[in-house]
């Protein structure tokens, strides 16, 4: 037998529908029932509200019409009083310990317990429900599993994350995608200087030679100039000597000319030697004239034409040097990005490992509930049950109680499957059940006992 604790009594004025109830339970299955209407769920939330207080204190405690509520709850070991007024909102918390005193364990050893820390240290989750659990859906059973078994951890966020961490990873895996196309279209040539080639300079010097062949263009346009005056003067002193040559042979039949011919002769003569030394002047200058010969800029204009051939390749060697090292950075982001998404499902794989599952054969993650490998609702009603019982027991280990607030939806095989659970157990069930019979379990009507009917 099971050392933990059961309600051994229960009284209840003026909360929600309740007028006054008192029950004592006799057996593992207290049974609440009646109409609609008549107070037999207010039953269970005085339990839990008298257990809780604040925390499960509904919106309307005080039934209409009173003006102080009052829960009473005998657990063996101590009774726990709540009251509450209907202008405070504060319910009064009285606990009057009958065996030990009222302590908790902590890692330093037993201490002293205010009332709430003394109630909450002997709680499990009495709000699990085993009927209600296998007709919800499965993301709220793996919720309500979740707290029943510990497991700290929100599957919903790990799962929010993971998608916005696995969509910004499909995001860059694109942009690495495009970055690689985009590399494999270079074509890197090797040997090339590692900065580019100055190819101002180079046009310098060609605008340099230019200028210089322009120059020696028109220095050897002077020359030539030149070469054609001294030509000229030279043709005109071989016509001087032909007239000399002329007048020298007439001159002795020329006597009567004599005078006037030596003059002509004379002035010819200065003519030639006037003529003579512009001719002397001009050759010296023809012959110190600089030849003219013109910079070749083939070879400038090649250079420069390489320089930019170079530079170009070099531009692409950069853009290929940059586009890896963004595609590194990429990679390396979307690494990260798959170390957070594993970390995180590595983080719920072990909470779920280290969790506590109350039924052996029992498994979730964070999609659904499994029983040996089968999903929980595809399991009959009757396994369903025993399942979720089994699960609510284990999450009450010290106030060994269940609540379950709709018990007309089992049949009598699954009352007693229930039934079977608590006597092997050790375990109380107060269950809420519509039936308008009268004839069973203690019957509710106007907020009171209306009869008590031996539990079978």
């Amino acid at each position: 037998m099971n050392n933990g604790q059961h309600i051994l009594g229960l009284y209840a004025e003026n909360f929600k529908k309740i007028r006054v109830v008192q029950i004592t339970p006799d057996g593992n299955m207290t049974m609440i029932t009646g109409k609609n209407g008549q107070g037999k769920t207010s039953v269970l939330d005085a339990i839990w509200f008298a257990l809780k207080g604040k925390k499960a204190q509904p919106l309307k405690a005080v039934r209409k019409g009173a003006e102080r509520m009052k829960v009473k709850l005998d657990l063996g070991i101590c009774t726990v009083t709540r009251t509450l007024t209907d202008d405070n909102q504060i319910p009064t918390l009285h606990i009057e310990m009958k065996v030990g005193k009222r302590e908790i364990n902590t890692p330093n050893g037993p201490r002293a317990a205010t009332p709430q820390e003394f109630l909450d240290d002997i709680l499990g989750e009495l709000t699990f429900d085993p009927l209600a659990f296998i007709h919800m859906d499965t993301k709220q059973q793996v919720a309500e599993l979740r707290k029943t078994a510990k497991v700290d951890i929100d599957f919903e966020q790990i799962a929010f994350d993971n998608k916005t961490d696995y969509d910004a990873r499909t995001v860059i895996n694109k942009e690495v995608k495009a970055l690689e196309h985009e590399i494999g279209m270079l074509q890197v040539l090797a040997g090339l200087p590692k900065e580019k080639i100055d190819t101002a300079a180079i046009e310098v010097r060609l605008n340099s030679a230019g200028e210089a062949n322009r120059q020696m263009q028109e220095v050897f346009k002077a020359k030539q100039e030149l070469g054609a005056v001294a030509s000229r003067i030279g043709s005109d002193r071989a016509r001087v000597d032909r007239q000399v040559m002329d007048k020298e042979s007439h001159i002795t039949s020329l006597e009567a000319q004599l005078k006037s011919a030596k003059d002509d002769l004379r002035s010819l003569k200065a003519d030639r030697d006037r003529i003579e030394k512009q001719r002397i002047e001009a050759e010296e200058k023809f012959q110190a004239a600089p030849a003219g010969d013109p910079v070749d800029v083939g070879s400038l204009v090649e250079e420069l034409q390489s320089a930019q051939r170079t530079n170009r390749a070099i531009d692409v060697r950069v853009r290929y040097d940059k586009l890896l090292a963004e595609k590194d950075q990429k990679e390396m982001a979307a690494d990260k990005l798959t170390r957070k998404i594993d970390d995180r499902e590595e983080k719920k794989r072990a909470a779920i490992e280290k969790a506590h599952i109350p039924v052996d054969g029992l498994v979730f993650d964070e999609k659904r509930v499994l029983y040996k490998g089968m999903p929980l609702d595809s399991l009959g009603e009757g396994e369903q049950i025993r399942i979720s019982a089994l699960i609510g027991m284990a999450a009450n280990p010290k106030l060994r109680v269940l609540c379950i607030r709709h018990g007309e939806a089992l049949d009598e095989d699954g009352l007693k499957v229930l039934a079977e659970l608590a006597k092997e157990n050790d375990f109380q069930i107060w269950m809420a059940r519509v039936d308008s019979s009268g004839k069973v379990g203690i019957v509710m009507e106007d907020g009171m006992v209306a009869a008590r009917n031996e539990a079978e």
